[in-house]
């Protein structure tokens, strides 16, 4: 379900919202550039089997939190590292640092993702790439962007000449076993898949027609909020993998264009 971008524009001003998530993810790009060369295994813990986090996560969530409320200091805040703070119909969604495995490991695939939700629709997407340079936005009915330049996703028409990426589970998580199953059943299918390990720029790159499909089965709202909006404000698709419901709600996700997403959902609803 997509934002009523009449209604948001009523409520906030988008630009303002949008040059506010940019301002931010500049700023938290800079602080991850700083920080990794500053990174010392003291810095780092482990959340969970498969998740970790550093000091820098949260100096950089810190700094988009201030430059955000400081903007707009009534809306609703919600991070990965500090959780949810404040009620609102319009709610922040951040993850500061997707990829943190990817970050300590010093693997070039990581990412900043900034969402504005509005009765829980994702009205502004920003995902920023430090290590690029390059930063992709949208804003509901407005189309979606790459530094300034238009998006559009792929116009591949078949699993056979798609390249698919996914996220895996982490190690402990109940539902491992099936993921797989249906991972090797996507690698048997599609042309390539790539697990690179950052959600957020996969989804990104979705949008910018790099990549063809992308699931998940695993995540968080901080995780895809951002990325949802741009797919779908690149012509693309999201839905939920086995239901009606909306992604944001459920944490699963597929993506593709309108003509791949339907065989994509056949092969991960499929029972071996």
């Amino acid at each position: 379900m997509n934002a009523d971008p009449k209604r948001s524009d009523e409520l906030i001003d988008l630009d303002a919202a949008l040059a506010a998530c940019l301002d931010a993810a500049r700023e938290a790009c800079a602080i991850l550039v700083r920080g990794r060369a500053e990174l010392t295994g003291d810095m780092v813990r482990t959340k969970s089997p498969g998740d970790v986090t550093t000091d820098i996560d949260r100096r950089a969530e810190d700094a988009i939190r201030g430059r955000l409320q400081a903007a707009f200091p009534d809306f609703a805040f919600t991070g990965e590292e500090g959780g949810a703070r404040g009620h609102s119909r319009c709610r922040w969604i951040v993850d500061p640092l997707d990829g943190t495995m990817n970050y300590v490991h010093g693997f070039p695939f990581y990412a900043v993702s900034l969402a504005l939700t509005v009765d829980d629709e994702v009205v502004v997407g920003v995902i920023a790439d430090p290590v690029r340079g390059e930063t992709f936005w949208a804003v509901a009915g407005r189309g979606a962007f790459l530094d300034g330049k238009p998006m559009a996703v792929s116009d591949v028409n078949s699993m056979d000449k798609a390249l698919a990426g996914t996220v895996f589970p982490p190690p402990s998580w109940p539902g491992l076993d099936a993921y797989l199953k249906r991972f090797c059943r996507l690698t048997s299918h599609a042309a390539g898949v790539r697990r690179a390990g950052a959600a957020a720029l996969d989804l990104a790159y979705v949008a910018a027609g790099r990549l063809d499909a992308f699931f998940v089965e695993s995540l968080k709202a901080w995780d895809i909020a951002a990325g949802m909006l741009l797919i779908t404000e690149a012509g693309g698709q999201v839905s939920d993998i086995f239901t009606e419901e909306a992604p944001l709600r459920t944490n699963r996700l597929a993506a593709a264009n309108a003509h791949l997403l339907p065989a994509l959902l056949e092969l991960l609803r499929r029972e071996d």
